[in-house]
């Protein structure tokens, strides 16, 4: 199947990178953020100082405590932070050498059942690789998907290749998208970019989805919009292609593969190209030898919807750098008068309405988003959105007013029980 995104718009920035995977920058520390998991409500299992090793839990949800997240590295837990209202914020590791004992192991032979993939998944830490539509969160363990969505295009500025980053992982990749077929009764979605098929001898209720054009065409909304929309009542999962190439090689060996491809690009850099780090890395550190002179901003993710971080976000795949410019210094009165306004208005133009992929009112919405309208937001279909889906519409109505924040505020009070 081919589908053709007809909307679409492409965002120019300097600093492509050479779709090349080049030497690896040195990394001396991972840290796992509690932003990347908001609603989880972290019980720690370790402690500053203790060692650790690919696969040793670091904390689980209290309130689904078969959720974990693992450690991607060897080394030592050099801090834990603590946030707002006792969340976690952040746990940086230390790396460290092998200490030549046996790594963790999680047994793959147990993968071959559908409870007992989920166990492998869950066990191992790699379940929150998974997420859902709507609301973009990590499953429940027991949860059921009524379709699983694996992306392998990408057509974010600077994005890394798939075709590139799977050149040598083409067996990890077919193995994992075999084994998460036991994961739902439903289709199994692998949404490529229009080249040749990135699978051969598809398994039973897999079908290779390709699709065509510009940004957001390699997002995950388009391709749910467009195959199985979420409705009322319905759920979807989906995982990234460097995911599924992971479980497909943690299948194979039995340990955790916590190394991702990731580009590193953006006008602040000397040496945009691919590079290969673990989960979490540093990016202050890796990035070190590699800027140019001048205060820069590093953004764990795409110019669009990345954040500012000083380390990768564990569902970013790239890396942007961008020369700080510091705004123009305003009176504070001022500032505060223009906090205290009303949203800042924006103009329906063709760029706007490019810019979206689901087939939804996108105008209406965005009013609707703008005062948090969550009951009209629901009804025009917002459920089905996370930021990212709308990263583009902020940019093309000229930035002033970020909707990807105000979808999260809305969906977080659709979300919250009655």
């Amino acid at each position: 199947m081919r589908i053709v995104a007809r909307r679409g718009l492409t965002v120019s920035l300097a600093g492509a990178p050479i779709q090349e995977v080049g030497a690896d920058p040195v990394a001396s520390h991972v840290g796992v953020m509690g932003a990347d998991y908001p609603v989880m409500r972290t019980e720690l299992l370790v402690e500053e100082g203790q060692s650790v090793e690919p696969g040793t839990a670091l904390f689980r949800d209290r309130n689904r405590p078969r959720i974990v997240v693992t450690s991607p590295v060897f080394g030592e837990v050099e801090q834990i932070s603590i946030g707002h209202r006792r969340r976690l914020s952040a746990l940086t590791i230390a790396l460290g050498e092998d200490s030549g004992g046996e790594p963790i192991r999680f047994p793959p032979g147990q993968a071959a059942t559908p409870a007992g993939l989920r166990t492998f998944l869950l066990e191992s830490g790699l379940w929150p690789a998974l997420r859902t539509r709507p609301f973009e969160r990590i499953p429940d363990p027991d949860g059921v998907a009524d379709a699983l969505f694996i992306t392998a295009i990408d057509t974010a500025p600077h994005a890394p290749d798939p075709r590139i980053v799977l050149a040598d992982r083409a067996e990890d990749f077919a193995r994992g998208v075999e084994a998460l077929t036991l994961l739902t009764e439903g289709p199994l979605f692998v949404c490529q970019d229009s080249g040749p098929a990135l699978l051969e001898g598809l398994p039973e209720r897999v079908s290779l989805v390709r699709f065509a054009g510009a940004h957001p065409a390699g997002l995950v909304g388009t391709h749910i919009a467009r195959l199985r929309p979420v409705d009322g009542q319905g759920t979807v999962w989906h995982i990234g292609y460097q995911d599924v190439a992971a479980l497909g090689r943690a299948l194979a060996s039995g340990k955790l593969d916590p190394v991702r491809t990731i580009a590193i690009s953006g006008p602040g850099l000397r040496s945009a190209r691919l590079v290969r780090a673990p989960l979490g890395v540093d990016l202050h550190g890796l990035l070190r030898s590699e800027i140019t002179a001048g205060a820069k901003r590093i953004i764990s993710g795409p110019i669009l919807s990345g954040r500012e971080s000083r380390y990768l976000a564990r569902y970013h795949q790239q890396v942007t750098v961008l020369d700080r410019v510091e705004p123009r210094r305003r009176h504070w009165l001022l500032g505060a008068l223009r906090q205290a306004a009303a949203p800042a208005p924006f103009i329906p133009t063709q760029a706007l309405e490019q810019s979206f992929g689901p087939n939804l009112p996108l105008v209406p919405l965005l009013r609707a988003l703008s005062i948090e309208d969550a009951q009209t937001c629901e009804r025009l279909g917002c459920k089905a959105l996370a930021e990212e889906d709308l990263a583009l519409a902020s940019y093309a109505s000229g930035g002033s007013t970020d909707f990807g924040a105000r979808l999260r505020a809305v969906l977080d009070r659709i979300e919250e029980p009655a």
